[in-house]
């Protein structure tokens, strides 16, 4: 129990001495706005959660900050976890607190560093275009990743770079609650439920992912995820609440997205759900329930 606290410490630290930085990355991309994203940090990919953030258009890639140039793959030749092969032509690039930065989906042919002699770079420094070397949909380009090495765990892009005005409206939606017979219930339609432990689901946005989600009963918060990082737990990729969720946990289906986890304790209630967003926005609604 010490050592995962230690580790959840080592995280939020090196999260806060990165943010005293404001901030500590530069964006890959030029012209960033808020529809610049095909798929979020944390989307659903299949039988993993999505340790990338992925850019619609295309254009030039940049080094994020000053590095050391770690790798460069012009091959689907990697079948980890936080490098899966859906990276396609990639450079990887190693910088100061064990981070790396990993620019993939690039086109092979135009990435300028297989020219040069010099292992390191500076920031801002053109690393090639994007392309469709990757395993990625037709509005798919550059596919990036921050990665603590340390930690073996991927960071929220969006953490470090300069905030943006604006983001993609969040949206809380389509409610389901499911039983431990993983059981499904539109909340809209059932508002009585035995006692018992309960997962609660939203309506998956197929872009955008929620920075935190949280649920209350009477306005006692219960669980809340949190999309800052992704970890690794027993070789599975992981998102953090009260536990430890997987892909399976966070996205049963292509439509529902995991919000958290309660458990019902007979009588009436506020059930309470909330996501925010990196900018600080907050959508919030609660329902009244009974419990028997």
């Amino acid at each position: 129990m010490m050592i995962k606290r230690l580790k959840i410490i080592n995280i939020f630290l090196i999260l806060a001495a990165l943010s005293l930085n404001l901030f500590a990355f530069e964006w890959p991309v030029n012209d960033i706005k808020v529809d610049s994203y095909s798929s979020y940090f944390g989307q659903n990919r299949g039988e993993l959660i999505s340790s990338s953030l992925c850019f619609s258009e295309p254009g030039e890639i940049k080094a994020v900050e000053d590095g050391y140039i770690l790798a460069i793959i012009n091959e689907n030749n990697d079948d980890s976890d936080f490098f899966p092969s859906t990276l396609g032509s990639a450079v990887i690039l190693s910088h100061g607190d064990n981070l790396l930065s990993v620019y993939g989906n690039m086109d092979a042919e135009t990435i300028t560093l297989n020219d040069i002699n010099e292992k390191t770079v500076d920031s801002g420094t053109i690393l090639g275009q994007s392309g469709s070397s990757g395993w990625q949909n037709e509005k798919s380009h550059l596919e990036f990743q921050i990665i603590d090495t340390k930690d073996q765990s991927a960071i929220n892009p969006m953490v470090l770079m300069p905030r943006l005005e604006e983001s993609l409206p969040l949206t809380l939606t389509g409610i389901f609650i499911e039983n431990k017979n993983h059981e499904f219930f539109d909340i809209t339609l059932y508002k009585t439920y035995p006692s018992g432990l309960y997962r609660i689901y939203q309506k998956r946005n197929p872009i955008a992912v929620p920075y935190k989600t949280s649920i209350s009963i009477n306005g006692i918060v219960l669980d809340q995820l949190s999309y800052d990082t992704i970890i690794q737990e027993n070789k599975k990729i992981c998102i953090a609440g009260k536990k430890k969720y997987t892909n399976k946990d966070v996205y049963p289906n292509e439509e529902l997205h995991l919000l958290g986890e309660s458990m019902f304790t007979p009588g009436k209630a506020t059930l309470g759900l909330s996501e925010v967003d990196i900018l600080g926005n907050r959508k919030q609604i609660n329902y009244n329930i009974t419990v028997r």
